[in-house]
């Protein structure tokens, strides 16, 4: 969006007597600014709503001065501070009598979980970590509370802090509910999809790999569609050779949302750990937008989301193959379970419920 466009909308939401919650984010080519910002002010668009977002760029920041008078809210997307400029930017806001909030959707922030960050992201670069994290800290500790996507995030940042949080969950845009045209593409075979969004979550597979290929061994038409990033073990490797196994560089999200179509089941393996239960649970939600049954390990926010056999399927690293076993024997109870998870996801990230949290986040804080 243009930088005239937003100011634009802060013109007309002053006129209609608006309440404005503006956003400062690094770029608008990340999957947070989507995620946290897009979907938002989507949302509160399409409903007429009480409240106005609106974005503006660190690169942009002579303008936002200029606005700080007309906000209600200023909300810091997830970043470290990599200089003085975005700390003297929240303490003028707070010279107008106006809240701070600080946008946050991992375990980031705290040195307390550095090893646990290190290792989850398989990062070894220890200072760039510490230097991140202290950046995220001199924000945090200037700000006067938190959004995030769940409450295991919320509480362990209210543990460093001793600030409020709300949440704001992940959510769903138009495109993307739209894509889905209540029909499942028809393919042959029985495909488990893997969305992997990063070289992280190489280990989160290993988790489930012996169940997978348990189950690709005993059946002949099974294979595995893996979008993104994965490091093949040995054993994974050699069912790349029987062509067990379809590779796919990254894709753009919408592209990502009709592969979710093409799957009998998509998979969220993870290893449960304070890091991964801070995470969010899109990638139910997501393939739940396109009619797909999930199996995920049991993180806080996948045991949330997810009721197991209902509208998806929660898995200990020893029930993979089971869990795989059963889908691929009742094709019909796949298909009552994914309409399920849509409708599922359909309520709770997206529409009415979604900007009752969005609206009731903000609410809290003036």
């Amino acid at each position: 969006m243009e930088l005239e466009d937003r100011i634009d909308l802060i013109n007309i939401a002053k006129k209609e007597k608006r309440k404005i919650a503006m956003y400062l984010v690094e770029d608008e080519e990340s999957a947070q600014f989507r995620y946290r910002v897009c979907n938002v002010m989507e949302v509160l668009d399409d409903h007429d709503s009480s409240w106005q977002a609106v974005y503006f760029l660190n690169s942009e920041i002579d303008e936002v001065k200029k606005h700080l008078g007309d906000i209600d809210l200023l909300i810091i997307l997830r970043q470290s501070a990599k200089d003085n400029k975005l700390l003297k930017i929240i303490d003028l806001v707070k010279q107008e009598g106006k809240k701070v909030l600080f946008d946050l959707d991992d375990l980031i922030f705290d040195f307390r979980d550095l090893a646990l960050v290190m290792r989850s992201t398989k990062s070894v670069n220890i200072f760039y970590w510490a230097l991140y994290i202290s950046g995220v800290r001199r924000i945090a500790k200037r700000v006067d509370g938190f959004l995030v996507t769940n409450d295991f995030l919320g509480k362990k940042i209210k543990r460093s802090f001793s600030k409020p949080y709300k949440v704001i969950s992940n959510s769903l845009n138009k495109r993307q509910v739209r894509v889905f045209n209540d029909k499942k593409k028809a393919h042959d075979g029985f495909v488990i999809g893997y969305f992997s969004g990063s070289p992280t979550h190489t280990k989160d597979f290993r988790v489930a790999e012996s169940g997978i290929i348990k189950f690709l061994n005993n059946h002949e038409d099974a294979k595995i569609l893996v979008v993104g990033f994965l490091g093949l073990s040995e054993s994974m490797g050699s069912k790349l050779k029987e062509g067990k196994i379809e590779l796919l560089k990254p894709v753009k999200y919408l592209k990502m949302q009709t592969l979710f179509e093409e799957v009998d089941v998509n998979i969220a393996p993870l290893v449960i750990n304070d890091f991964t239960n801070c995470k969010s649970d899109l990638k139910f939600f997501e393939a739940a937008a396109a009619e797909t049954t999930t199996i995920a390990s049991p993180s806080y926010a996948f045991k949330k989301a997810i009721s197991d056999g209902e509208n998806g399927f929660l898995a200990k690293p020893n029930e993979w193959y089971d869990k795989l076993e059963y889908l691929y024997n009742n094709p019909k109870e796949n298909q009552k379970i994914a309409k399920k998870a849509r409708e599922y996801a359909l309520k709770h990230y997206y529409g009415e419920e979604f900007l009752k949290e969005v609206e009731k986040a903000y609410e809290a804080f003036i």
